[in-house]
């Protein structure tokens, strides 16, 4: 918009991500007064930086920067914890008119914006102009970003640079941005930051000396019921909060029911919650057993569905605990790779609950990690098949069925006096119950040897 400013005053600017290199920032003062201006022009005032320019590390990272080009190799959309609360974000290149790429990553509501824009354009090329952005170094290599709100995205806007886009001669171009499945493969790998972590199976996992991270393959055989599935969580901290009443009128014949939480984060009852996922699950490789929580960001990866479309508007804890969703319970049989936190409990312990960072589901990417895999063609697992369609590795010998989707009797006590009171559940059973398997029904735990 074009406006009239009078009397502000003058200052140096701060150092840290300035919309422009002027010497002097203007502040609005008590009297500023702000006018409509007969001067208007509608130039967007483009200060486009070139790809080389800014690998070279020449430009300011003070500054913020307009860059545009075609989005290429757009990776997907994920959610990732920063600060404590989850967030979008997602990583893409930007190619110039003569090839050049630069990587770019976006969060929040410019990360779901690329990703609409990009799924509508489907094949058509996507042009995109990135504005008021930052220059900064990931895992080693300088990428652009967002400078929290301050930025701007535009997708084919009406400028010259955008007609240079859409009338080059892609045949006659060195540029080629067709890459094979196996180079978007090892593009997403070389991205995602938990492949830095090394593999482990469940053995090494479970005498693991230090705190870290690592990665297992393994097979889902059995979700702990006793905890529930899904818990409330506060909207404004998404800690987990306590009901502590529930109120139902008849207002004009119609019945309205009133909850009331406690979060003890905030210090202060709360009447805006949000479901949130929250599974435990047993899971088998080659080498032994483990046993995973699943948090709300992380199961929405591998559950199709989420929390308040299963809900369907209810704010009420789980009473039966053998009401779970055939969604979540569709996952026992089903093998991915997991990112798993190892912490100090579970190194004085040698087991217990392990957290989950992160869950993989494509079967490409269980194939690629490599000789891993091997774990599964022992025979505590059984004959493995590679289904492309379910996109997992499906146990068919001794596979687990409706009747295991409970904790096996002879890990219960392991887990018994685990602290989370961040997610601890008030619908908690604790209760000794039969596992089934294939083979053979028996009262013993998961681990009891085939007969014979």
């Amino acid at each position: 918009m074009w406006r009239n400013i009078e009397n502000f005053s003058i200052n140096n600017p701060v150092v840290s991500y300035r919309p422009t290199n002027h010497q002097y920032k203007m502040n609005f003062i008590y009297g500023t007064d702000i006018t409509p201006s007969t001067i208007q022009n509608d130039s967007m005032f483009l200060s486009l930086v070139d790809f080389q320019t800014i690998q070279s590390g020449v430009e300011d990272p003070n500054i913020l920067i307009d860059v545009i080009g075609q989005v290429s190799d757009l990776g997907a959309l994920e959610t990732v914890q920063c600060s404590g609360k989850p967030r979008k974000k997602i990583e893409f290149s930007l190619t110039d008119l003569v090839g050049r790429r630069m990587t770019c990553c976006l969060w929040g509501k410019f990360a779901e914006s690329i990703k609409a824009n990009c799924d509508a354009a489907g094949e058509d090329s996507v042009i995109c102009l990135l504005r008021f952005v930052k220059i900064g170094t990931y895992r080693n290599e300088i990428q652009i970003s967002n400078s929290y709100d301050a930025s701007q995205v535009f997708f084919n806007p009406p400028i010259m640079e955008t007609e240079a886009f859409l009338k080059r001669d892609v045949a006659s171009n060195a540029l080629t941005l067709i890459e094979s499945n196996q180079d978007k493969l090892e593009r997403e790998i070389r991205r995602d930051p938990w492949m830095q972590y090394p593999t482990r199976d469940i053995a090494e996992l479970r005498q693991s000396t230090q705190t870290e991270q690592c990665r297992v393959i393994a097979t889902i055989y059995a979700i702990d019921k006793d905890w529930g599935w899904y818990y409330f969580g506060c909207k404004t901290c998404q800690k987990k909060v306590t009901q502590i009443s529930r109120t139902v009128k008849i207002v004009n014949g119609n019945e309205t029911v009133t909850h009331v939480w406690y979060c003890e984060k905030c210090d202060d009852k709360v009447t805006e919650v949000l479901p949130k996922f929250r599974i435990h699950v047993w899971v088998k490789d080659g080498t032994g057993e483990a046993y995973l929580m699943l948090f709300d960001w992380i199961a929405s990866g591998i559950v199709p569905e989420n929390v308040a479309d299963l809900l369907n508007g209810s704010f009420d804890e789980l009473k039966d605990v053998e009401s779970f969703p055939e969604t979540i319970t569709s996952l026992i049989g089903k093998t991915f790779m997991f990112g798993v936190y190892i912490e100090s409990s579970n190194v004085s312990s040698k087991g217990g609950m392990y957290k989950v960072g992160k869950v993989w589901k494509d079967l490409s990417m269980l194939l690629t990690v490599g000789s891993t895999t091997e774990s599964f063609t022992q025979s505590d697992v059984g004959t493995t098949n590679l289904s492309c369609s379910q996109g997992s590795i499906l146990l068919t010998d001794s596979q687990a069925n409706e009747d295991t989707v409970v904790t096996p009797s002879s890990k219960r006590k392991e887990h018994s006096n685990e602290g989370e009171p961040d997610i601890s559940s008030t619908t908690k059973k604790h209760c000794t119950r039969v596992f089934v398997k294939k083979e053979k029904t028996t009262k013993e735990g998961p681990n009891t040897k085939k007969s014979g």
